[in-house]
């Protein structure tokens, strides 16, 4: 029987690349959390932490200038793993979550196994810097 994380990954976006056995490896790096409606995951200026993959459930994203909604499918904690700085938001689930979740370790150890999740991943900083700072027109 093939390991239920596994299925659960195949169902991200950020994952829809990978390889049954890079979906394996991500798989035995991830920890499965069921979380309260009304946790607080991670809170803007504090240090590191991990990153998550929402499976079921919904979050509250409170970044400077904008606010917004995750769902299933969704991921955070990027920001502060790749570059050791502060969380860039706070973010509180709105309802009972489950989440995949990789510490730093694990999460480094996922983009180095796989290029195209490193890419992939630059990508969706790169969107969500770009929304957060609009550049300028004109």
């Amino acid at each position: 029987m093939a390991d239920p994380k596994v299925k659960l990954l195949r169902n991200v976006p950020l994952f829809s690349g990978c390889t049954d056995k890079e979906l394996a490896f991500i798989a035995t790096r991830a920890d499965e959390v069921d979380l309260p409606a009304g946790k607080v995951l991670c809170k803007r200026g504090e240090s590191g932490g991990d990153f998550f993959v929402i499976v079921e459930g919904r979050v509250d994203v409170d970044a400077p200038n904008r606010k917004r909604e995750l769902g299933p499918g969704d991921f955070f904690g990027e920001i502060a793993l790749l570059d050791n700085g502060p969380r860039s938001a706070t973010v509180r689930a709105l309802t009972p979550l489950r989440c995949l979740v990789l510490g730093p370790a694990q999460f480094r150890d996922v983009l180095h196994q796989n290029g195209d999740i490193a890419l992939k991943m630059l990508h969706a900083v790169t969107d969500r810097l770009r929304a957060a700072a609009p550049l300028p027109t004109g």
